[in-house]
């Protein structure tokens, strides 16, 4: 039997895996939080540890897009690490009545990159289990 669509469409790429990676994110930071409210996290420290969650978010967003692409699989999981850094950042905005750092995001948006570019390599390069492997065509 053959498939008459070859893909699944963007938004079957990107939606479930920026749902993971912001999930990710967000109990992610729950647990920071959690750490700063007992004292085990100290205050200079909450910078490095939100700016490490992001892109462990981020990896995991992107390694899922790249894991369900078709093709182009590392420019899904970019787009799939941006997506959860723009959520977040739009967000973040519409909360909070702060003004922006902008260096402070620049900072971010670079780390949501690298961890996007890591997981998109890993993702794209673990191979697919062939389904029917054993049956000879």
């Amino acid at each position: 039997m053959r498939k008459t669509n070859e893909g699944r469409s963007p938004a079957g790429i990107l939606l479930p895996s920026a749902a993971a990676g912001l999930l990710t994110t967000l109990f992610l930071m729950l647990v920071g939080a959690v750490f700063v409210q007992r004292g085990t996290l100290e205050e200079g420290l909450i910078a490095p540890v939100a700016l490490a969650f992001l892109a462990l978010g981020c990896l995991a967003a992107a390694f899922i897009s790249a894991k369900r692409a078709s093709g182009g699989r590392f420019f899904w999981a970019l787009g799939a690490g941006m997506l959860v850094f723009l959520i977040l950042l739009a967000t973040g905005a519409a909360l909070l009545d702060q003004p922006a750092h902008i260096v402070r995001i620049a900072i971010s948006l670079l780390c949501a990159l690298a961890a996007s570019a890591l997981g998109g390599l890993a993702g794209a390069s673990m191979r697919k289990k062939k389904r029917y492997s054993h049956l000879k065509k």
